[in-house]
């Protein structure tokens, strides 16, 4: 916290008056003077509103003389509340009760202070300052009353197709009605964001897409999503002060920036057909070598046969001018760089631009990224005894793990299975086992394999034999995995996403998807055992589109306070921020001119 008092010293409130001192402070020095007197302190801020890293004054009077105040607001420690009921689903916040600093001030000899300070990082909404007496827990009576406000800052502000942008928000809070924030790019819903755990700090990327020129991006509050458009007209403050309603809609914009993209060639043109130099050094190689060929025949002839076989020199001589002519007019109206498919632009407008307006012409390079959030796997704790480790313990569908047993009978013969979940939504999940591998255990007790993650539902797996509790049998967490099936083409394409290790519960069994920063729609992956493809046709105009994969929550319970906090099957932009850390994904496809498929 930035702290900075501002101090008067032991100078009297009518002596500041006549120093010159604002006439608000002198009104409030001249009240403190008298509830002094009458031992009621008092407590402003100023201003009584701003967002995360403002500066704002605090200013006390009554309290008593040369002591140090402590200055802090009670907060809380909030993250998502996940029960099992039937399956894991979201069924509200929970948080405990904790206290930020603000900082500290000397009150004068007269018991006032004023002390300026930085707005600290904290939820959203409305906060009460408090006073008090040192590190006593004890406080003053008087209290002020201060806003935390949203903020987003969006950067940078423009840039080609695919260019990544950060939003960065401060502010947000987290009871009802202002969990989520929702983001619409060009008036398409793209997603909405949280800062339940992050003490109502948060950032993430999205990817600039369409045609170059200006591009909007709005922000709104609103449950159950997607955004609520009018919160100036909604219930008024007296009604929602428990619900800290945000001080939004926030706008921005972004200029996307003219690129083109150069394809590679599918010609089969041959090479001289691109270039002339070698085709005019073979040209004048076959003709040199015919006259010296020529000239050398006609020397070693008997001469009454020379004049006869002159007559023929001529002849080749007129031919290989013909041919010289004819390479010289080639090389005038040949191209001279290698043949290269059409260029592919960024709108149908700019495919009619000059190179130089169109912009740069760049290689497309297809991008694949993933976010994932750190997940702490539950680890085996036993150390004796017959005990199963798996290594990596957080893998993906397809990748290689280690397993590991020891401290079993030695030379026995050891059925390996495998745990996931079958049921419905319906009549809930069964932990089942499934057999996974007959292994003999060394003299030693131990044994040791590899083998590939099976496509299985992502989450928790088990790997045991016998009787092993949770402490010893092996733990591996599979962890989602997306491709492409395809990466350009012309408009029509059909372009599928492909996906592994979706989950099993409320709040895993689903993704969203986006194109172009607009919502499309949910896949679910639990009756596939985990596996998703999911088929989008590609739209727009030639140049780079994008496609975003998110996390999502499928359901959970119908309570009205439930609903105000949790956006089922919308996009989540803050992965960091789900009940369950599930990645997020985002893939560019280049859509290429020519006829539609």
């Amino acid at each position: 916290m930035e702290l900075r008092v501002l101090s008067r010293g032991s100078l009297g409130p009518v002596r500041l008056c006549l120093l010159g001192t604002s006439a608000l402070l002198c009104v409030l020095l001249l009240v403190g003077s008298a509830n002094a007197a009458t031992g009621t302190p008092t407590m402003t801020v100023s201003p009584t509103a701003a967002a995360v890293g403002s500066k704002v004054t605090v200013t006390g009077l009554g309290f008593p003389p040369s002591t140090t105040v402590s200055l802090r607001w009670p907060s809380v420690n909030a993250s998502w509340q996940v029960q099992a009921v039937p399956t894991p689903q979201v069924t509200g916040i929970k948080s405990t009760t904790t206290m930020v600093n603000l900082g500290t001030a000397q009150t004068d000899a007269s018991g006032a202070f004023s002390v300026q300070l930085v707005v600290p990082n904290d939820y959203g909404g409305q906060h009460i300052i408090q006073a008090f007496n040192g590190t006593s827990t004890v406080g003053f009576a008087p209290k002020a009353v201060f806003t935390v406000e949203p903020s987003f800052h969006i950067s940078p502000a423009s840039g080609p197709d695919g260019t990544p942008i950060t939003v960065k928000a401060t502010g947000l809070s987290y009871g009802s009605y202002s969990t989520s924030y929702h983001l619409s790019w060009d008036n398409s819903y793209a997603g909405y964001m949280t800062a339940l755990s992050s003490s109502g700090s948060t950032n993430f990327t999205i990817y600039a897409s369409g045609t170059p020129g200006i591009h909007y991006i709005s922000i709104y509050q609103g449950y159950p999503g997607p955004g609520y458009l009018n919160p100036q007209q909604g219930p008024p403050a007296s009604e929602t002060q428990s619900w800290f309603p945000p001080d939004i809609p926030y706008y921005a914009n972004f200029t996307v920036t003219p690129e083109q993209f150069a394809t590679q060639s599918t010609s089969t043109a041959p090479a001289a057909l691109g270039t002339s130099g070698p085709a005019a050094f073979g040209a004048f190689a076959v003709v040199g070598a015919a006259l010296a060929g020529g000239a050398l025949f006609v020397a070693r002839t008997e001469p009454e046969r020379r004049k006869a076989i002159s007559k023929v020199l001529v002849g080749i001589v007129v031919i290989a001018l013909v041919a010289v002519a004819g390479v010289g007019l080639f090389m005038a109206t040949a191209t001279t760089t290698p043949q290269v498919a059409p260029v592919a632009t960024t709108s149908t407008a700019q495919s009619s631009m000059s190179t130089a307006s169109a912009g740069p012409t760049v290689t497309f390079t297809p991008v694949a990224t993933v976010v994932r959030p750190h997940i702490n796997v539950l680890t085996n704790l036993a150390t004796t005894g017959p005990r199963i480790t798996v290594s990596p313990d957080i893998a993906t569908v397809g990748q290689n793990i280690t397993v590991n047993g020891q401290g079993f009978t030695p030379n026995s013969q050891l059925p390996l299975i495998w745990t996931t979940r079958q049921g419905s939504n319906l009549l809930g999940y069964q932990l089942v086992n499934k057999p996974l591998r007959n292994v003999t255990a060394a003299g030693d007790g131990s044994f040791s394999f590899t083998m590939k993650v099976p496509p299985d539902l992502g989450g928790y797996h088990y790997i045991a034999a016998g009787n092993l509790t949770r402490n010893s049998n092996g733990t591996i967490f599979i962890q989602r995995s997306a491709v492409l099936s395809t990466t350009q083409g012309p408009q029509g394409t059909q372009i599928q996403v492909i996906m592994h290790g979706v989950g099993w519960d409320f709040n895993t069994n689903i993704v969203a998807v986006d194109y172009d920063n607009s919502y499309i729609g949910y896949a679910c992956g639990f009756n596939s055992g985990g596996n998703v493809t999911v088929t989008i046709v590609a739209t727009g105009a030639p140049g780079i589109h994008t496609i975003d994969v998110y996390p999502s929550e499928w359901w959970g319970p119908s309570t009205f306070a439930n609903q105000q906090i949790v956006e089922y099957r919308y996009p989540v932009l803050t992965p960091q921020d789900h009940p369950e850390l599930m990645p997020s994904f985002h893939f560019t496809f280049l859509m290429t001119p020519g006829p539609a498929v």
